[in-house]
């Protein structure tokens, strides 16, 4: 137990130590890597994924699909929930305390003090680890960006992957949606397949001519293949395929997307002797914690006044409000829902208002948490301030347990948790650590 605890305060003050601000830069990168004996060149083949929403619940499928047909691999995902070893999984399996902080206190050597973002670190930190294991794949998922982001450090990818792209990150990737477009394909890489997610006509353009500049086969949603909903299923043609596949477990109509996008790219790995089979086992199978995930046992769950069932979503954009919103709708008319309640934290580089308009037709009310610990959120009172002038009801309380235990009984109520993956993962600890 010591050494646990030990290990874990460790870990901590690694998230301290080093800055989360954003720098967008390979030079630091690279000259780790360059000390480490250059690990991102010692890796199985890789799929690098991009985009602004959807990256991670599409790696879940890919990953899914790979496991179904007894692949091992190696995921390094960003940002993480409750544990920063969520991030990193090596050969299948989440990366242990004890081989983290190894790795961790390995690279901090052969970095001698050097400028580097915490970003950055993990990254060389995830590539080091999977130098040294195993695996038939890796999945390696951008952070930020993706022209310099700290993962665009392979020459030769075995696929990309773009999922949706939309504003999002502006400070640091540009205000118009084509200067955020040619960040994120910025992963394109010479004579290497692209496959992509259905895109605006903008992003489409740029992603059209980075492209034919790389001399890459780029395979978009909507022009050259495409995917619908059929009853219990979905299907994926193009010229060469017509296929059908179950619906994902995963809720909301956007996680169909996510799987058509990670069915596809199963498809277009030839190489690695994927089965229809192997692809819908995986979408079946896969989960992903946090996106439209309803609260069934725990802390959450114990407390809620009867008549309501509790959601989870670590969506934090104006896209990802929309997507929630169109599933709000669906669900108010597949059911009688006596209350809708959105309990929300955002950080002051959302648009919050932008956000909550969104929702304003179709919730009832809106219960703002405050995270004082982070300066870089809203307050409650500003929040209620930019809830009332668009005529929502509001209230704010400063912990779940207050803003749950606030609410009067009802026959049919939901509650959605959302708006910050920070907020996601602080109430999955806490459910969790009660769990009954």
């Amino acid at each position: 137990m010591k050494k646990n605890s030990f290990l874990l305060e460790n870990l901590k003050y690694f998230s301290t130590s080093y800055p989360s601000v954003i720098d967008l830069s390979l030079n630091r990168v690279f000259n780790l890597l360059c000390k480490l004996d250059n690990p991102h060149l010692k890796l199985p083949p890789i799929i690098h994924v991009a985009g602004t929403n959807g990256k991670g619940s599409t790696i879940a499928f890919i990953a899914s699909i790979l496991q179904s047909a007894g692949k091992s691999i190696h995921i390094y995902t960003s940002p993480h929930l409750s544990k920063i070893n969520e991030r990193i999984v090596i050969s299948n399996n989440q990366v242990t305390d004890e081989v983290l902080y190894e790795a961790l206190n390995h690279c901090v050597k052969i970095n001698n003090s050097d400028p580097i973002t915490q970003f950055e670190l993990l990254t060389c930190v995830s590539f080091h680890l999977m130098s040294k294991h195993f695996a038939d794949l890796a999945i390696i998922e951008t952070g930020l960006g993706g022209r310099l982001d700290a993962t665009n450090v392979h020459p030769n990818p075995l696929i990309s992957v773009i999922t949706s792209i939309s504003r999002d990150h502006e400070k640091f990737l540009g205000n118009k949606i084509e200067q955020i477009a040619r960040e994120k394909g910025g992963i394109i890489k010479k004579k290497i397949k692209c496959i992509s997610s259905f895109q605006l006509q903008k992003v489409q353009k740029e992603l059209t001519n980075i492209s034919k500049n790389n001399n890459a086969e780029l395979l978009l949603c909507g022009r050259n293949w495409n995917y619908e909903k059929i009853n219990n299923s979905f299907r994926i043609y193009d010229k060469a395929n017509d296929l059908n596949f179950p619906l994902p477990k995963m809720n909301g109509l956007h996680q169909i997307e996510n799987a058509a996008l990670a069915a596809y790219t199963a498809i277009q790995i030839k190489s690695i002797g994927l089965s229809k089979n192997h692809i819908e086992e995986g979408i079946i199978n896969a989960k992903w914690p946090a996106r439209l995930e309803e609260i069934h046992t725990g802390y959450i769950k114990k407390i809620i006044p009867m008549g309501y069932k509790v959601w989870i979503d670590g969506g934090h954009n104006v896209s990802a409000a929309k997507v929630i919103n169109d599933w709000i709708k669906t669900e108010r008319k597949k059911h009688f829902i006596d209350k809708f309640i959105l309990i929300c934290s955002f950080a002051k580089t959302k648009n919050a208002a932008k956000i909550l308009n969104i929702f304003r037709q179709n919730i009832d009310e809106i219960i703002f948490l405050e995270i004082p610990q982070l300066k870089n959120f809203y307050s409650n009172k500003e929040l209620s301030k930019i809830a009332t002038n668009l005529s929502i009801k509001n209230s704010c309380y400063s912990s779940i347990d207050f803003a749950i235990k606030s609410l009067k009984p009802v026959k049919s109520g939901k509650v959605l948790i959302f708006g910050s993956l920070y907020l996601a993962g602080e109430i999955i600890k806490l459910n969790d650590s009660y769990m009954c």
